[in-house]
């Protein structure tokens, strides 16, 4: 059987990590940043080497104002503003993209993971497809199946969570992440969960009794005692706003999707190299592109302007 494989971006997360992995010192001809840019086109490189996929696809946020937010306006409060010099480049992440053809969808009030969520669960469980999402978003971890699968960036390479390799290194299975997140919290989305009882105790209490149900049942039948018995019980509101807070939207109607608009034998090499000469003054990326989809024409290397790595 020919499977195809889907790439799943999350272009949202790939910049702001590659704003803060890149040298901020990168800049275009005009004096411009441009290491956001500069890195997620690496990512991106890295990524289509590395998992050689089928067809690649991105997903973006559209704004703060999310049914999240609507819910909880502290959604996501803490976060600090972003730097100018990252601002001033995210509509140039996504211009560069799309001078590669690649499509990147997005929902009004909804976020990046839940496009990401609602696009693999067209092909969840086809056996004629293998999905891979590229994310450093662990809410992504619920996605995974059979035949989808999580790419974490980490230390110059993306870790593959499997079904089994979640548990061996999170503790838990991709149908307990919302009950997890329900009792640990999500810091990074200023979710509280339950007071007091942190990661490690949420695992003992997934792993000893089962979901968030089975544990208040168990509460309630009183096999729960102590100071945890009463933690959990003043923080129920909590664990059960905080589970469905973390939840992923997986039925969302997107508009325009069409697969075969990431199909990589579609690639525009030209246009993206004339991109990365014009915009980037980047002989590098050039021929790194056109090594990648076996590219032919030569580029002439005594242009660079940039040193890269």
């Amino acid at each position: 059987m020919n499977t195809k494989k889907i790439l799943l971006i999350d272009i949202s997360h790939m910049f702001f990590r590659a704003y803060y992995s890149f040298p901020k010192n990168l800049r275009d001809g005009n004096g411009e940043p441009i290491n956001a840019i500069f890195g997620v086109a690496q990512i991106m490189l890295s990524a289509i080497e590395r998992h050689k996929p089928d067809y690649i696809l991105g997903a973006k946020d559209l704004g703060k104002k999310t049914i999240r937010s609507d819910k909880m306006p502290e959604y996501k409060g803490h976060r600090p503003e972003m730097d100018d010099d990252l601002r001033v480049q995210i509509p140039r992440v996504y211009e560069m993209l799309m001078s590669w053809g690649i499509p990147i969808y997005s929902v009004k009030n909804y976020e990046a993971d839940d496009v990401i969520a609602s696009i693999t669960n067209l092909y969840d469980g086809n056996p004629d497809f293998k999905v891979e999402i590229l994310t450093g978003d662990a809410d992504a971890f619920q996605l995974i199946s059979s035949n989808v699968s999580v790419l974490k960036p980490s230390k110059g390479e993306n870790i593959e969570f499997t079904r089994e390799i979640l548990f061996e290194k999170k503790g838990f299975y991709p149908e307990e992440v919302c009950d997890f997140k329900g009792i640990a919290g999500d810091a990074s989305d200023n979710l509280k969960g339950v007071a007091g009882v942190g990661e490690k105790g949420a695992i003992t209490f997934i792993r000893e009794y089962g979901d968030l149900d089975k544990i208040y049942e168990a509460i309630e039948e009183g096999l729960v005692k102590g100071v945890k018995r009463k933690k959990m019980i003043a923080g129920k509101a909590d664990a059960y706003f905080t589970r469905e807070m973390a939840k992923l939207y997986r039925n969302l109607i997107i508009d325009g999707f069409d697969l075969d608009d990431g199909n990589l034998d579609d690639f525009t090499i030209d246009t993206a190299c004339m991109y990365f000469d014009q915009e980037l003054g980047s002989n590098t990326l050039q021929n790194r592109i056109k090594t990648i989809f076996n590219y032919e024409e030569e580029v002439d290397n005594s242009k660079e302007q940039i040193e890269l790595f």
